[in-house]
């Protein structure tokens, strides 16, 4: 009766870690791609710029540093499910990518995560700025 009793337990176990696992998280987006193009900048650091364009290039700028958007650098973007992929690419041939998971997007404002689950905030440039 034990050995039943117990393998009636693990059966269930499993099965709750079975279902559990299809669950899609509770931050999970999906991204609209065309909500993505154009200029943006980040919520606490507002002298930093990134401008998406419609072809999957861009590129980013920290006014703060003297440089602008003409002389930024360039990256190209991608986007599945609720994953931003952006692929830097310096001036010197190093190329390094970076994937967000978007929590929160609207066509002003975009949230996203790094993979240490910090959040970053960047906003939509009106015109003017």
């Amino acid at each position: 009766m034990k050995n039943k009793t117990l393998l009636i337990a693990i059966l269930a176990f499993l099965a709750t870690l079975t279902f559990a696992s299809c669950d899609k998280p509770v931050n999970s987006i999906n991204v609209n791609a065309d909500l993505i193009p154009g200029k943006w900048y980040d919520s606490e650091n507002t002298t930093e710029f990134w401008r998406f364009d419609a072809d999957g290039s861009g590129v980013t700028w920290d006014t703060s540093e003297d440089v602008q958007e003409d002389e930024g650098t360039k990256f190209n973007w991608s986007v599945l499910l609720d994953q931003l992929r952006i692929d830097l690419y310096g001036r010197m041939g190093q190329h390094v990518y970076y994937d967000y998971t978007v929590t929160y997007q609207t066509a002003d404002s975009l949230v996203f995560k790094d993979i240490y689950d910090n959040p970053r905030t960047f906003l939509k440039v009106k015109s003017g700025k």
